[in-house]
């Protein structure tokens, strides 16, 4: 990993080609807004049928934010000289050129947008979108019997050592002490398969739990636990745990580069409990939030000591495979990312918690 002063754009490579959560969609509404994904800043607004738009977010004219400006008929105006632009980045006024119009033809680059799942989708590059990367589909977001709900955190650190915190385990009997794991001494078999973009961790850990303080909530009756993490190239991670039958619980997050050690992650997390699910939405919130914020303070320590070393060289232990495999296939999707795919692995470790 080179020094912080090199851009995260260019020690990343290839993989700024892909989709990017840019912001929610209640986040969008008539106001354009400001963000940031690889160091680029990006104005949003949505057109006159209420679809998102995204441009450079700076007026050709004299350089000022648009994100500063307004929406009118669902075209964008620059607030420093009311230049107005349409839904493909195409100058349609310009006040002070009166009735003689635009004389030459200007724009601003426009970039591709979907919105699915609740969330707005950003391809950050004036190249198009790849047809062989598809946009991720949040596990259970309509489903009738599961409920869900977003939780958006800002990290001081970077995407590789962030989707390796949200799928390690050893990490939670120490940072999430008494609110998520203690530490039992027990041996955890586990699975580290590597196979077409990811890295797909099973734990048999069948008397394990989660949550000191939820477990009489989530598991009352000690059912049997089932665990997998995974990581899906090149930004998300899958988290599932379920109790027998009664209780499921998924927690999804994608990383949203801003800059170099700063990323905002878009947490998506779906649960099913066939009594009173909705009721304990408001406590299971709260229980995230904290967690979360627990993982963004060592995520913040990691960050401040890695951004100062040039080529920062790690111990690995057993119990590390996963995190070795993610970092193999977003070195290789730097430079080849048709390669990441091809990549095959199977390997069995164990650990202690």
């Amino acid at each position: 990993m080179p020094m912080s002063q090199d851009s995260l754009c260019s020690r990343d490579g290839e993989i700024i080609n892909n989709w990017y959560i840019a912001c929610l969609s209640i986040d969008l509404k008539n106001k354009p807004i400001q963000r940031i994904i690889y160091d680029q800043k990006f104005v949003l607004y949505r057109d006159a049928q209420g679809l998102p738009v995204a441009h450079l977010d700076r007026c050709p004219h004299r350089g000022t934010p648009l994100s500063k400006g307004h929406c009118h008929n669902g075209k964008l105006q620059c607030s420093y000289h009311g230049w107005t632009f349409s839904e493909n980045g195409e100058v349609s006024n310009i006040p002070s050129e009166g009735q003689r119009g635009c004389k030459v033809k200007r724009f601003i680059h426009s970039f591709k947008t979907v919105e699915k799942d609740g969330v707005i989708w950003l391809w950050p590059t004036m190249s198009a979108p790849s047809e062989t990367i598809s946009i991720w589909n949040f596990p259970y977001k309509n489903h009738p019997e599961w409920t869900s709900y977003y939780m958006v955190t800002d990290f001081d650190n970077e995407v590789t050592n962030l989707v390796e915190n949200f799928v390690d385990v050893p990490h939670t009997v120490w940072v999430h002490k008494d609110w998520f794991r203690n530490q039992s001494y027990k041996e955890v078999p586990t699975t580290v398969v590597t196979s077409k973009g990811r890295v797909l961790v099973t734990y048999e850990q069948p008397e394990d739990n989660i949550g000191v303080f939820i477990k009489p909530i989530l598991n009352p009756k000690n059912e049997p636990m089932s665990h997998t993490d995974e990581f899906i190239y090149p930004n998300i991670t899958n988290v599932t745990y379920s109790f027998g039958k009664n209780f499921q619980y998924v927690i999804n997050s994608q990383c949203s580069p801003i800059s170099t050690f700063k990323t905002r992650v878009y947490t998506h997390i779906a649960y099913k409990l066939p009594l009173f699910g909705r009721l304990i939405k408001p406590f299971l919130n709260f229980y995230t939030r904290r967690v979360i914020n627990q993982d963004v303070k060592i995520m913040s320590h990691q960050g401040e000591n890695l951004k100062n070393e040039k080529n920062p060289r790690f111990q690995s232990t057993e119990a590390d495979e996963p995190h070795i495999q993610i970092e193999f296939l977003r070195k290789i999707g730097k430079t080849d990312q048709q390669k990441v795919y091809s990549v095959e692995k199977n390997k069995n470790i164990s650990f202690y918690i």
